[in-house]
């Protein structure tokens, strides 16, 4: 039971409640599961501050054991409970954050089952019948829960594999109009440059 407990109290830290998602699902289904949890979580709550497992028929060390379950149940209800159901409501019911929220309530329903069991065998019927009924409970919002989940994937699914519409291509543009103009272009005639006339020699002279 030992190391199943500090999987439990590892799960509870913050660090599992960091990771976003982005992609919503129908949030209009998720929204009574969420209430039913809440109830649900509120009466385990309330049932197991009555619990007195000191007084309990059994060893030491169970007792020791059984008791630091009870109390990392009371404080994943307490304080990671409320901030998983807030991550969906706050993410409009996305599919991994109401994932998250059902792997806890899988861990909640397990050892909310072995107290309930244990308090069976070594405690009081007072004790023991409501928590019974709270695992109950819980075992039923996590199976909303789950049908919740199954729908939203689906939906997703579909969206996913509907074809993209391509756009319809664009008319080729009109072909220019290309205007030549007919008239003959006019030359420029080179000018010719004027020469001076030769400059007369002198006639020669006979000696």
């Amino acid at each position: 039971m030992k190391p199943a407990l500090a999987a439990f109290l590892l799960f509870v830290s913050p660090v599992v409640l960091t990771a976003q998602d982005p992609a919503p699902g129908p949030a209009s289904g998720v929204y009574p599961v969420l209430a039913r949890i809440q109830q649900a979580s509120q009466s385990t709550n309330d049932d197991l501050v009555r619990l007195r497992i000191e007084r309990w028929k059994t060893e030491p060390d169970q007792k020791a054991e059984l008791q630091k379950i009870a109390d990392s149940v009371r404080r994943n209800i307490s304080t990671a409970m409320p901030d998983l159901i807030k991550e969906v409501q706050t993410s409009r019911g996305s599919v991994s954050s109401a994932f998250k929220l059902y792997h806890n309530l899988n861990i909640l329903y397990e050892y909310l089952n072995v107290l309930a069991e244990s308090a069976g065998s070594f405690g009081k019927d007072e004790e023991s019948g409501p928590l019974s009924r709270d695992a109950t409970a819980l075992d039923a919002a996590r199976q909303d829960l789950s049908s919740y989940i199954e729908q939203a994937a689906v939906t997703l699914e579909v969206k996913a594999a509907r074809p993209v519409a391509t756009p319809t291509p664009l008319p080729p543009p009109p072909p220019q109009k290309i205007v030549v103009d007919d008239k003959p272009v006019k030359t420029a005639t080179p000018k010719k440059k004027k020469t001076s006339p030769p400059v007369p020699q002198p006639a020669s002279t006979p000696n």
